[in-house]
């Protein structure tokens, strides 16, 4: 995406409360996925005539290690007023039990840095407490029940898996601010195997006849006043965390995410 906002898909995509699931209940998948990104045709009225990058996501690490995530996106957007670029970089790891995430996000805006955020969240009886250095030194207390982003994505195969068509719950990641709330909500389709019209990067080793589901998940702004989501973000989610068909709709415009390459990465052995 060209904000930040790619994080909310990433780290969360993806995508339990206070407490984590049981750590052997959904294997994540440490995996290196490259998107190629393009301008949503049928998103109307939009200013931007023409977009083109790419998004490179990695995850690695097991509910022992924790998870860490790495993921880049460079977007040329081509608008009413010129050509913008847009580079967004995210590092962050998070405890396996949802006690501790540590973030850092840079955004750039035609090699300048427009937003930035740098800190550590950790849980302490339930309640979740962020304790930034950017964009500026402060300490916020978010309060109880705030996922973290892993903790989402393993809700979300886990309401999958359930046959759960909808699933609400608060989410930080740190982006765009260190301290921004997101209210979201999931609509989740049913289980499918059909390789139809699958890029071959999602049919090839360990994603060759996983089972997959439609996930759409809206981002309302925690204490906002709007009815409309700030962003929505759609896409395929294979029952280990791993995504595919890819749309990022930020209201003005959508860009789409094609799979075009995967790559299985190391796993690491849990006694959990």
């Amino acid at each position: 995406m060209p904000s930040a906002c790619f994080t909310r898909f990433a780290v969360a995509a993806l995508l339990l409360g206070a407490s984590a699931l049981p750590a052997m209940a959904i294997q994540l998948a440490p995996h290196r996925a490259t998107y190629a990104v393009s301008l949503d045709a049928s998103k109307s009225g939009t200013r931007i005539n023409g977009a083109e990058g790419r998004i490179v996501y990695e995850m690695r690490g097991s509910a022992c290690a924790g998870y860490s995530v790495q993921l880049r996106q460079d977007t040329d957007l081509a608008t009413e007023g010129g050509r913008v670029n847009s580079a967004v970089t995210t590092a962050t790891w998070e405890d396996g039990e949802g006690k501790s995430y540590r973030f850092r996000v840079t955004n750039r805006l035609n090699g300048e840095t427009s937003e930035e955020a740098d800190g550590v969240a950790e849980r302490k009886d339930g309640e979740l407490t962020v304790t930034a250095t950017k964009p500026e030194a402060r300490t916020v207390v978010l309060g109880k029940n705030v996922l973290l982003p892993t903790e989402h994505v393993l809700r979300l195969i886990r309401s999958a898996e359930s046959g759960e068509a909808v699933l609400e719950a608060p989410v930080f990641d740190g982006s765009p601010d260190a301290k921004k709330v997101y209210e979201t909500l999931a609509v989740i389709g049913r289980e499918t195997r059909d390789a139809k019209g699958l890029e071959e990067a999602a049919t090839i080793g360990d994603l060759a006849g996983r089972p997959r589901f439609p996930v759409t998940i809206s981002y309302y702004e925690r204490g906002g006043s709007s009815e409309t989501p700030d962003y929505v973000i759609s896409f395929d989610m294979f029952d280990n965390g791993v995504s595919r068909k890819l749309k990022l709709d930020y209201g003005e415009f959508a860009l789409n995410g094609t799979l075009i390459s995967y790559e299985a990465l190391p796993k690491e052995d849990c006694a959990k």
